[in-house]
């Protein structure tokens, strides 16, 4: 998905400039606190994120089951669509039966193009609705994520609050290092999660049933 390769761009810039307005004002009186955080983390293991991706990953089965049985039916299309042409040129029938397989051919032709473009502007549509379903839950989590980042900067004080999963266009870390006495990660996760239903375990992938 294209939303999905903007979410880190936008949670380093939506953590560069939380919390530093919120200390400015006593900047002159006091020295900044600064706090790091991992908000790519926070993003990822945030439970209302993974239950929303959950959710888009058994919608977009959906489609795909969907738009296999219109592909399966696509290939029948052209083995009809063949098997009269060739016989529409096959001496071995008649001329009134070569003719008569030439029009069934052109009408099955039809058919075929017509789901052709079927399954084009189904998956078209599909993409478009994951993308845009994806987008909208996203710019939920980051209020959130926001909300409760604010509130930890008011209560305690900091002034600023640096990305340290963010990197800069050359793929460098934004933050080169960090004490673990300044991260905030662990303690927005929890704050984020307290009162949300957790996400179903996903099933592993790759291990089938031994037979034991």
């Amino acid at each position: 998905m294209k939303g999905i390769k903007m979410k880190k761009w936008l949670l380093t810039a939506l953590c560069a400039v939380l919390c530093f307005s919120w200390g400015m004002a006593s900047a002159a009186d006091a020295p900044l606190k600064i706090a790091v955080i991992d908000m790519n983390r926070v993003f990822e293991e945030y439970n209302k994120t993974r239950i929303n991706e959950a959710k888009l990953k058994k919608q977009a089965e959906v489609f795909k089951e969907y738009s296999k049985q219109l592909t399966q039916s696509l290939m029948k299309l052209r083995e009809e669509f063949v098997k009269l042409r060739d016989d529409s040129q096959n001496l071995a029938y008649s001329d009134a039966e070569r003719e008569n397989r030439r029009l069934n051919a052109q009408e099955k032709y039809r058919q075929l193009a017509a789901k052709e473009q079927e399954i084009r502007e189904y998956n078209r549509e599909k993409q478009t609705q994951l993308q845009d379903e994806y987008i909208k839950f996203r710019n939920i989590i980051l209020a959130d994520i926001s909300a409760v980042i604010e509130t930890k900067c008011l209560a305690e004080g900091y002034g600023l609050v640096l990305d340290k999963s963010g990197k800069s266009r050359n793929d460098i870390p934004l933050v080169v290092y960090s004490s673990k006495m300044l991260d905030i990660t662990d303690a927005v996760i929890k704050t984020l999660n307290l009162g949300q239903n957790k996400p179903e375990p996903q099933p592993v992938q790759g291990k089938g049933n031994t037979g034991k």
